[in-house]
């Protein structure tokens, strides 16, 4: 190098290395990774159905990529299951336990146990009612299938008061599940029907409790095994 070439050198500053630390990304097996992101594949499920997202879509809002749902669900109908039975889990575990601590159908008891748990997941539980209102709604063997298994999970909580004695020899065990699913999935389609008329919503903590020990009020003194009488002659 010649005289001026260094002393040009000298003067040059040295460049700088810029430090870019990796993207990354959220991960499903982190604290919370999978529920959050069950939540974020459900939200946009009941909002869009299942033809209006994607994987990518999903993905994106919850902060993972999409070969990372890919690889623990395989796809997006994988997912969807995922969903389905996280849904599931959920709801089952809340009816379940109202019921395993009611043997002795105390409804107003039943009322303030949901009422607590909607106030547990109450920012879950506006996706949880669109989830089961567009599979409820939707005719498709998705729907049939969940509400299938949805109100299986009604069925085996109330075998538990059945084992117990708590359920009279008059009641239809064929229909009970169902009309227990009747009663707990109306406010689903007519809850805007009845905030226009209360001017308040059913999922309102303190109005689902009321709801519920109302409606558990009028089933438990039908189906109990002290309402099993002689027939009048």
């Amino acid at each position: 190098m010649d005289i001026l070439g260094a002393m040009a050198a000298e003067k040059r500053p040295a460049r700088k290395v810029r430090s870019t630390p990796p993207r990354t990304t959220a991960s499903v097996e982190g604290p919370g990774g999978r529920a959050r992101l069950l939540q974020v594949a459900m939200r946009q499920l009941a909002n869009q159905g299942f033809d209006g997202v994607t994987v990518r879509s999903i993905a994106a809002e919850a902060g993972v990529s999409a070969g990372l749902i890919k690889h623990h669900f395989g796809s997006k109908d994988g997912l969807r299951e995922a969903v389905d039975a996280y849904f599931l889990r959920r709801s089952a575990a809340a009816f379940d336990t109202a019921i395993r601590h009611t043997q002795n159908l105390d409804a107003a008891k039943v009322g303030e146990y949901e009422r607590a748990w909607l106030v547990r997941y109450g920012d879950e539980w506006p996706d949880f009612v669109a989830y089961l209102r567009r599979a409820i709604l939707e005719n498709s063997e998705w729907g049939q299938g969940l509400f299938r298994r949805y109100s299986d999970s009604i069925r085996h909580s109330l075998d538990r008061l059945d084992v117990a004695g708590s359920i009279g020899a008059h009641v239809d065990r064929l229909w009970l599940p169902y009309l227990y699913a009747f009663l707990l999935l109306g406010p689903l389609i007519l809850d805007p029907h009845i905030r226009g008329i209360l001017g308040r919503s059913t999922y309102e903590p303190d109005m689902w409790e009321r709801f519920q020990k109302a409606m558990h009020s009028l089933i438990w003194e039908g189906i109990s095994a002290r309402s099993d009488r002689p027939p009048r002659k």
